[in-house]
């Protein structure tokens, strides 16, 4: 009986953790800054590969090499979706590799998860965001900017700003991220100070 009522005490004691304020901000906030790392993924993949086949622009807007892309990077995935398809093609063009290209299976089933279960991880003691997807997820887009920014050096593109390597440029995406990690990171850090004052 002893032991029974250790073990709901300490459950009683977590569970209170669980639900602090500060607790449920940064789960609310983790959820958040996961969904746009995902979405800015799946931009980085898909639009990403799908301009590397832009040929111009004319009145009705761009111009794609609708057949190069179709033959190239389609072709890649036997029901000719988009992000898979892209995604082998930058596997094939060591943007990334094929393991980060599969962990992305993963990344997108934990977004899903966070998306449409958000209340069992505020409440549920079983369950936590994973942060060690995120930190893949993190590595993961900055590989695949670092792969366009290096087109876009080998294009001339940041010719007129003299000389400057690959590492000083910070793709917006990776700049808007970065800014929100911060914010999140700040947060977390002020909740800690408010809980060492109560």
């Amino acid at each position: 009986m002893e032991n029974f009522t250790a073990d709901s005490e300490q459950l009683r004691e977590r569970l209170e953790a669980k639900l602090q304020p500060w607790r449920i901000r940064a789960t609310l906030s983790f959820a958040g800054l996961y969904q746009l790392t995902h979405e800015l993924i799946k931009t980085a993949v898909v639009d990403g590969v799908r301009q590397f086949y832009l040929t111009g622009f004319d009145e009705s807007g761009s111009i794609y090499d609708e057949v190069a892309y179709a033959e190239k990077v389609l072709a890649l995935d036997s029901r000719r979706r988009p992000f898979p398809a892209s995604l082998r093609w930058l596997v094939e063009l060591e943007a990334i590799s094929a393991r980060q290209a599969d962990r992305l299976d993963r990344i997108y089933a934990h977004r899903h998860e966070l998306t449409h279960e958000l209340g069992r991880y505020i409440v549920d003691l079983d369950f936590e965001p994973d942060m060690q997807l995120f930190v893949d997820a993190l590595e993961i887009l900055r590989d695949i900017h670092r792969f366009w920014t290096q087109i876009e050096f080998d294009f001339g593109t940041f010719e007129e700003y003299g000389s400057i390597s690959l590492d000083d440029v910070t793709p917006g995406p990776i700049l808007l991220l970065q800014m929100c990690v911060d914010a999140y990171v700040e947060g977390l850090e002020d909740d800690g100070s408010d809980q060492a004052r109560a």
